[in-house]
C-alpha cells in the first residue's frame, strides 16, 4: 500500500509544510517505510485540493493530511468528505476536548470555533492535547488521517501520527512491532575515543545505530524495537544500560537534553550555586545557564569583562598578571574564575578567556586558544584549548567545554577535567 501526504499550508507557510513532511518520513523510516509521494498546497487552493485528495484516496492508499483544521476552517474535513462521498457530522468527542483545553486555558470558546470540530461520518478523532484542535481518521475506504498544522508547531502534527495514528497504519500493514530512536549525547570525547566505544557499543546491541557530531557533541541513535509497548520499554532500558557503561561519564543526556540544561537542572538540584566570568564568549555561557525557570536559585552572577580595564576594575584581576602573562592566559583565567565566586559567594567560579579573532599583531596565541579555569572547594584548575572556525563557533566550542567542565564536576566523575 503506497502512503501519501497532502499538506494544505495556511498562509503560504511552505517551510513549516516542509517541517512536518521531515517529520512524518522520519517517522515511517524507523520502520522501513516512505512515502511515494508528498503535496504541498496553499489553503486558498481548494478546487486543487479537492482534485489532489480525490487522486490520492483513489485505491488501495494509505493518506496523511497535514493542515486545513483550525478554529474556524474544516477544509480538510470537507474536501475529504467530498472525495470519499460521506457526510459530515459533529464530532462530540472533538467538541468536548476542545472545550476542556480552552477552558483549562482561560480562553472563550464560540459556536463558531465549531467547525474545528466536523469531520467525515465514522471518523475516530486524533485528540490534541496541546490546542485542543482535533484531528480525525477513517478506515475506510481508505485508510486517511487529517492532523491540524499549527503556526510553529510542525512537531505537535507530527506527535499527533506518531501517538494516535500510527499504530493503526502499522497493525494495517502487518507490522507487529514498535519503534522507538533513543537518543545518547555525549560531549569530551576524542573522534578515535569516540569511534572505540562507538563499536563496541554496536556489538553489544542488536538495533540500528547511527550518530552525528557537532561542536564536539556526539549524538548516537538507536533504533529500538519492541512487540509491545512494555517491551519496547524494557529494551531500551537495557541499551541505556549498555550505552552507560560503556561511554561512562561522557554520556550527559537523553533524547532532547542539551548540555547547558542538564548542567542547569543539577546545579539546582544540588543546591549549588555559579558564577560566571566571561571574556571571549560575551555572556553566551551566562544566557544558556539561565534559559530554565528558576534560574536565580543556582546563578548567582554573570558578567562580560571583555576588556583588561573590566577584568582588573571590575572583577579585580591583578594587573601583573595580565602585563607578565596577558589577559589570554592560564594566570588571568584562573584568577578571573576565583575572583568571580569570590565577589559572588558562589560555591563554582567559571571563567573563559581567549581570542575568537581575527588574529591581531599583539596575540600572544593563535585564533582559537581559549582558556578555560573553574574554581570550588573540590578543583582549582585551568586549561588551554584551541578550537576552529569563524569566531561564533569559538564561541559556541568553548561554552560547550566549559558547561561539561562543570557538568563533570557536580554529575559526572566529580573532577572538571573532561
Amino acid at each position: 500500500m503506497d502512503i501519501k501526504i497532502l499538506v494544505i499550508a495556511d498562509n503560504y507557510n511552505f517551510a513549516e509544510a516542509g517541517e512536518a513532511i521531515r517529520g512524518l518520513s522520519d517517522v515511517l523510516s524507523n520502520y522501513g517505510l516512505g512515502f511515494k509521494e508528498a503535496v504541498i498546497m496553499p489553503a486558498s487552493q481548494r478546487e486543487s485540493i479537492q482534485k489532489i485528495m480525490s487522486y490520492m484516496s483513489a485505491g488501495d492508499s494509505f493518506v496523511i493530511v497535514c493542515g486545513g483544521i483550525g478554529e474556524n476552517t474544516c477544509i480538510a474535513a470537507e474536501i475529504a468528505a467530498a472525495a470519499l462521498k460521506k457526510e459530515i457530522a459533529r464530532s462530540k468527542d472533538a467538541a468536548d476536548l476542545m472545550t476542556l483545553v480552552y477552558e483549562s486555558n482561560k480562553k472563550q470558546f464560540g459556536p463558531s470555533m465549531e467547525k474545528a470540530c466536523y469531520f467525515p461520518e465514522k471518523s475516530f478523532i486524533i485528540p490534541n492535547q496541546n490546542s485542543g484542535i482535533s484531528g480525525f481518521y477513517l478506515t475506510e475506504p481508505v485508510f486517511l488521517a487529517a492532523m491540524p498544522l499549527e503556526p510553529g508547531n510542525a512537531l505537535n502534527t507530527v506527535n499527533m501520527f506518531k501517538n494516535h495514528v500510527l499504530g493503526k497504519m502499522l497493525g494495517k500493514l502487518g507490522i507487529n512491532y514498535f519503534v522507538r530512536v533513543r537518543k545518547y549525547k555525549l560531549f569530551g570525547l576524542k573522534e578515535k575515543e569516540f569511534d572505540n566505544l562507538f563499536e563496541k557499543l554496536k556489538n553489544a546491541v542488536e538495533y540500528n545505530l547511527s550518530r552525528e557530531f557537532s561542536y564536539g557533541e556526539f549524538t548516537v541513535s538507536a533504533a529500538v524495537k519492541g512487540i509491545s509497548t512494555q517491551k519496547l520499554n524494557d529494551n531500551i532500558k537495557t541499551v541505556d544500560d549498555k550505552a552507560l557503561g560503556i561511554f561512562k561519564d561522557y554520556l550527559y543526556g537523553y533524547d532532547d537534553d542539551e548540555l547547558h540544561e542538564v548542567c542547569s537542572y543539577l546545579l539546582r538540584e544540588n543546591g549549588i550555586k555559579i558564577a560566571v566570568a566571561e571574556s571571549v564568549t560575551g555572556g553566551y555561557i551566562s544566557n544558556k545557564l539561565t534559559d530554565l525557570p528558576g534560574a536565580s536559585a543556582y546563578f548567582l552572577y554573570g558578567g562580560v569583562v571583555y576588556s583588561n580595564i573590566a577584568k582588573t576594575g571590575i572583577l579585580g584581576v591583578d594587573r601583573a598578571v595580565i602585563e607578565k602573562d596577558g589577559a589570554v592566559s592560564e594566570k588571568c583565567a584562573m584568577e578571573m574564575a576565583e575572583k568571580v565566586k569570590e565577589k559572588a559567594g558562589a560555591d563554582i567560579g567559571l571563567s573563559v578567556t581567549g581570542f575568537a579573532g581575527p588574529p591581531a599583531e599583539l596575540d600572544n596565541y593563535p585564533v582559537g586558544t581559549v582558556f578555560i579555569a573553574l574554581s570550588s572547594d573540590k578543583v582549582k584548575e585551568a586549561r588551554k584549548y584551541l578550537f576552529s572556525g569563524s569566531r561564533l563557533d569559538v564561541k559556541v566550542w568553548t561554552a560547550k567545554m566549559a558547561l561539561f567542565w562543570v557538568y563533570r564536576l557536580i554529575g559526572g566523575s566529580g573532577g572538571a577535567r573532561p
